[in-house]
């Protein structure tokens, strides 16, 4: 078949969302899940009630919530099949279920926990482990005692064997047809520091210094999704902790404000191409604009109507704004004589931002960032 570049104005097809939501015990995932999906759900079909598929590895705890989501179409997904063999919860089988949700015609698909994918019984890591094991044992019968056979020297060996078929899962969440919310389990990291100060002591791809949550998947996941959030015990089903969130689903993720219905709603209108999210990141983009002339340039604009006008689509990205507005007062103070020092201002640019006063005018700047800080 030959290649066919398309015309986006000719491609009406609306996108599909795939929600990662991660969290720890008491989080909040199941009930947040749901309330989401009959958002995006109804949203879709334009019908009240409509079905929301849901994948429950968690010994049947979506039921819990059977009453207030009558439209949920359940399946138990266990390790154990109904002749009492052990199946596990291997990459092909969990294919198997989104094949079947397309099947079904369910607009939104509930995957709860898809930890097990990774570290469940026949998940990745175990088939790692179980290919390592084979691998390690022929290696021991070659040698027949004459050397001894260092296992970690076929990990990636393993791994080139197990990973391939977790991607196959991953591309074929990606190209589904249906919208996908991915519930997986977290775990705390543990940290060094305290307070303000505290960190996470060891930093890998999957996570980032300021969230001491790590989820129980791969990287490979977490950033395939259209948005990817953790949510924390002190606040039950907020998007407290932002992994992966575009600028058309900022305003919709409040850190502040459980995820409900309006979310889902919101996101599936997005995917319809109906909704004001493409307008709301050209108006990111803007303040961002504004923002590289400095903090003076930037509070002139944020005071202006058309600032004023903007300012609750720009709150969510204000601690980005105060970054990049001090960058740009430290780049003008800047000697071009020394492209490498720093001009002789520049000291007292920053300290608008650490709550020195130099002037009148820096005591001004900071107090209206401050106060812009604090609306957000």
């Amino acid at each position: 078949m030959p290649i066919r570049f398309i015309p986006v104005e000719e491609i009406n097809d609306p996108l599909t969302i795939a929600l990662g939501i991660s969290g720890g015990s008491g989080t909040g995932k199941t009930f947040t899940s749901l309330r989401v999906a009959r958002g995006i759900a109804e949203a879709i079909t334009g019908k009240k009630g409509s079905p929301i598929g849901y994948v429950d590895t968690e010994n049947k705890r979506a039921l819990h919530y059977k009453a207030a989501f009558p439209e949920m179409a359940h399946f138990d997904f266990t390790a154990i099949n109904d002749d009492g063999e052990l199946v596990g919860f291997g990459p092909e089988r969990w294919i198997e279920v989104i094949d079947a949700a397309e099947a079904a015609e369910l607009p939104v698909l509930i995957m709860d926990s898809f930890s097990h994918a990774w570290e469940g019984v026949g998940g990745v890591l175990d088939l790692h482990a179980q290919v390592l094991d084979r691998l390690v044992q022929q290696a021991q019968q070659r040698a027949n005692g004459r050397y001894e056979v260092d296992p970690a020297k076929f990990s990636q060996l393993a791994w080139a064997e197990v990973k391939p078929r977790y991607r196959r899962l991953i591309d074929r969440i990606v190209r589904a047809k249906t919208n996908v919310i991915i519930c997986t389990r977290a775990k705390p990291v543990m940290q060094k520091g305290f307070g303000d100060k505290a960190e996470n002591a060891r930093v890998t791809k999957t996570r980032r210094k300021d969230v001491p949550w790590d989820p129980a998947s791969d990287g490979d996941l977490m950033f395939e999704m259209t948005a990817m959030v953790i949510l924390d015990p002190s606040a039950p089903g907020c998007p407290v902790h932002q992994i992966k969130v575009a600028d058309q689903f900022k305003g919709l993720l409040d850190p502040r404000r459980p995820m409900g219905e309006d979310t889902g709603a919101a996101m599936a209108e997005w995917a319809k191409g109906q909704g004001g999210a493409q307008k709301q990141k050209e108006t990111m983009d803007f303040a961002r604009e504004k923002a590289r002339g400095g903090t003076e340039a930037f509070t002139t604009w944020w005071n202006s109507d058309d600032g004023k006008a903007a300012r609750a689509v720009v709150r969510p990205i204000m601690e980005e704004i105060k970054a990049i507005c001090a960058e740009a007062d430290r780049l003008a103070n800047t000697s071009d004589d020394n492209p490498f020092g720093e001009g002789p201002d520049d000291s007292q640019r920053g300290e608008q931002f650490n709550g020195i006063d130099e002037d009148e005018m820096a005591r001004r700047v900071r107090e209206e960032t401050n106060a812009m800080a604090a609306a957000a």
